[in-house]
């Protein structure tokens, strides 16, 4: 073969299909959120969104860095067909309870929200790159348990992570702003919260009040929203997030 007629001969068997140990690594400890198909969702049922922020920045429950993630909740608590009806603020990462008409409704809204939030952190930070590095884990809420769960889970989030006293409620939470308290805790005056949108869909104004009003020492402890067997009451949904 003459060397002209050599350099033609090209390998491509080292680029595409499946390889192991293809594909984006991590970028720390913590792998990513692995891009499965999300559950079908019907209408009438919620929404449990976990958002997490990138490794190793500030905390999102202090400052300045809490009044730019409350104003963004605000401004995207009814737009584009989605509704936040709870939310709660931890060190790093954001639950959301929301209300959607589809997936498409959620996922023009939760892009309105996260990336003007990036900016503004960003900005705030004196950094850039990513802030919400991995796309937000999602669980449909389609029972009674699992909206109490889910309730119970978001506004006691910040008593989970030993953050807030058992007996008080999370300020950085719409906790201050729920109705369905067994007995009305004392709320701070005035309290730095978000405006949320009301709740319309059954399972999160009258569906889950079927297994009692929530208590304020109620913490979230089991894994998964409406996997637990049992008295409402003592299970919940909880994890790592």
């Amino acid at each position: 073969m003459r060397r002209k007629d050599r350099q033609l001969v090209l390998d491509f068997r080292q680029h595409g299909g499946k390889r192991k140990g293809a594909g984006r690594k991590p970028k720390n400890a913590e792998p990513g959120m692995p891009h499965r198909q999300r559950a079908a969702k019907k209408r009438g049922e919620p929404l449990h969104i976990t958002v997490r922020l990138a490794h190793g920045l500030p905390s999102l429950r202090r400052g300045d860095a809490l009044k730019c993630v409350l104003a963004a909740l605000s401004a995207s608590s009814d737009r584009h067909g989605m509704r936040i009806i709870h939310y709660s603020v931890q060190g790093n990462h954001l639950h959301l309870l929301i209300e959607a008409d589809d997936r498409a409704c959620v996922a023009r809204a939760m892009n309105a929200l996260l990336s003007p939030l990036a900016r503004a952190l960003n900005k705030l930070w004196g950094r850039s790159g990513k802030v919400f590095p991995d796309r937000y884990h999602d669980e449909v809420i389609s029972t009674p348990t699992q909206a109490r769960n889910a309730l119970r889970y978001v506004l006691q989030n910040g008593k989970k992570h030993g953050v807030v006293p058992r007996s008080s409620i999370d300020r950085c939470s719409s906790a201050p702003a729920f109705d369905g308290w067994r007995d009305r805790p004392s709320i701070p005056a005035k309290p730095d919260v978000a405006i949320v949108a009301p709740a319309s869909t059954w399972l999160l104004t009258a569906g889950w009040r079927r297994h009692g009003l929530l208590d304020i020492d109620e913490l979230p402890l089991t894994k998964h929203a409406g996997r637990s067997r049992g008295n409402p009451a003592h299970s919940s949904r909880g994890s790592s997030r």
